[in-house]
């Protein structure tokens, strides 16, 4: 079984392996570009800064790894991931599932929080369902 913090390391290096791989896409492509269709070295290559945004690419390292952190911690102390192969996959994929996640009705009553009581006799203007009307004792 795997600690808290262990959780967290390897959610982190997924997050963070995202965003190597996208400096590496730009340093390819960077590559690919300074070269002509014979494989010879251009006049005037272009510079590497035309393909690679270090701020970017250092705020989204620092985000995707804390993101990818949080999931894993998230998801391993609760039970739902076990090792490490999963952790770094859910950091791979943190922004993603959170966003599903987010999506889900459930999980939106529950960061929305508690809902405003409404005026007694609710009126065509209440927000309150049945169910919560028949829970607080106000009914018809």
């Amino acid at each position: 079984m795997m600690n808290w913090w262990q959780f967290g390391i390897f959610g982190a290096a997924g997050g963070l392996s995202v965003e190597l791989l996208a400096v590496f896409r730009g340093c390819a492509e960077w590559q690919a570009a300074r070269r002509t269709a014979s494989g010879r070295l251009r006049a005037k290559p272009p510079a590497l800064r035309v393909y690679f945004d270090a701020t970017a690419h250092l705020c989204l390292a620092v985000l995707r790894s804390a993101i990818g952190a949080g999931a894993a911690l998230l998801f391993g102390t609760s039970g739902q991931i076990s090792g490490a192969y999963a952790a770094v996959a859910l950091g791979v994929c943190a922004p993603a599932v959170l966003a599903q996640l987010g999506a889900s009705p459930q999980i939106a009553r529950l960061v929305a929080g508690p809902a405003t009581p409404t005026p007694e006799g609710g009126g065509a203007g209440s927000s309150g369902t049945a169910l919560e009307a028949t829970a607080s004792g106000g009914g018809q």
